[in-house]
């Protein structure tokens, strides 16, 4: 059986999954890691030590349960400096129409690519939506098929570059290697999301505990990806503001009291606070709680919304709905808050398509892990600037190689 990991560093935990592949290609989790995490902060590494030695010991705990040692990871890439951008270029490939094959499809990434690089930016991620094969719309492999001219519609996703190879850093400081890096986001949306839903259109919304990430399907592939930097951790700040009390109590209260929808919760109930420098405890409503909760989602909400909106995109025709995942889609009310906020149907997505350690992976917050292991540089219809351990120099720099064999590879799996 070949046997794979993942790495997903976040703001509160850090995650690390092992699983075998037996030969029907279904995935069996074998080995978690979760610990606290330390010295990353919003997908950032904000002290080197502290994050080496929260990825060791996830990853120590996976080898164990597991009884493997594999030092290979898919690296899942979470940035408050994320975004993207959509190309569209075309070629004249012959006068008259000739068989299309990789070479071409390589020229219009590539072009596609040189137009979207932005300095202080490095991009991650590069998915054809589609192609147009001279008059012939919604091609998804025009490999083969005859044509003068090609066109090609490319979702890219970029993050920051010192932010990236700053999180590269610190896992190969830990001695592991990344085998591939792909944006947390697309991992999500593989571990959650079905491809009906995509085709459909749908927006994915992962709440962590320091970022919303988000990708809008439509048509069977991404049209925007982008990042909130707000999360559950937020939600929290505001709840210890307000009540005068510390983080720890204000995450108890969020967890075992919090609701999304303030007018959903009746005004007689009250839970016992005991603010700071008081000696005594007092009562809160727990609709006053809900308020401060429903206020930070509203924030979290609009801002993702008005970025849909500056692509002039209408989400009611987004048929598929929402689906949220990670830590913060557990609490209380959240689905009926967007689904009001949004008039748009809404669910929970948990990890599907995973055997063994079922009960503790199939969870909202494992979304990104689990999605890491079964996402492959081919998938979504497309490329990804994704490595193996050989395409790493001695210092970590990641090199991006030739797109032509990611491009065969791809062609060979659908072919």
């Amino acid at each position: 059986m070949k046997v794979v990991a993942s790495l997903d560093l976040g703001t509160s935990k850090t995650v690390a999954l092992l699983a075998e592949i037996d030969s029907y290609g279904d995935m069996h989790i074998i080995g978690v890691g979760e610990v606290p995490s330390k010295g990353i902060e919003k997908g950032q590494i904000t002290r080197l030590d502290l994050a080496v030695a929260s990825i060791l010991k996830a990853m120590k705990e996976a080898q164990e349960m597991a009884g493997v040692k594999l030092t290979a990871v898919n690296l899942g890439i979470s940035s408050p400096v994320l975004k993207s951008q959509n190309e569209r270029d075309t070629i004249n490939v012959s006068p008259q129409p000739v068989e299309i094959d990789e070479s071409q499809i390589e020229r219009l990434l590539e072009r596609a690519t040189t137009r979207a690089k932005e300095e202080g930016y490095e991009i991650v991620s590069a998915i054809p939506r589609k192609f147009i094969l001279d008059d012939q719309e919604g091609v998804l492999n025009p490999v083969g098929l005859l044509g003068s001219k090609l066109t090609a519609e490319v979702h890219l996703i970029k993050v920051g570059t010192s932010l990236l190879k700053n999180v590269e850093k610190a896992v190969l400081s830990s001695g592991l290697t990344i085998a591939n890096r792909y944006p947390s986001i697309l991992a999500s949306a593989e571990a959650v999301l079905s491809q009906e839903e995509k085709e459909e259109g749908v927006l994915l919304l992962d709440i962590g505990a320091g970022l919303t990430d988000f990708i809008l399907f439509v048509e069977g592939s991404p049209v925007l990806t982008g990042t909130v930097p707000m999360g559950g951790n937020s939600i929290t700040k505001d709840i210890a503001h307000f009540m005068k009390i510390n983080i720890e109590q204000a995450e108890r209260i969020k967890i075992e009291h919090g609701f999304a929808l303030a007018d959903m919760v009746n005004e007689s109930e009250k839970i016992k606070v005991k603010p700071r420098g008081e000696d005594k405890e007092i009562m809160v409503g727990k609709r006053e709680v809900s308020e401060v909760i429903q206020i930070r989602l509203e924030e979290i909400a609009d801002k993702v919304l008005e970025k849909i909106n500056n692509q002039g995109i209408n989400l009611s025709t987004i048929n598929a709905g929402i689906v949220l995942t990670g830590g913060s889609s557990k609490l209380a009310g959240i689905k009926e808050f967007f689904e009001r906020y949004t008039d748009l149907p809404v669910r929970i997505g948990s990890p599907t398509g995973v055997i063994g350690l079922r009960e503790r992976v199939q969870d909202p917050a494992y979304a990104t892990a689990v999605g890491l292991l079964k996402l492959k540089p081919q998938l979504v219809h497309g490329y990804s600037f994704n490595q193996n351990p050989e395409s790493l120099g001695r210092e970590g720099k990641v090199k991006l190689g030739s797109l032509l064999e990611k491009i065969k590879s791809f062609f060979k799996e659908v072919l």
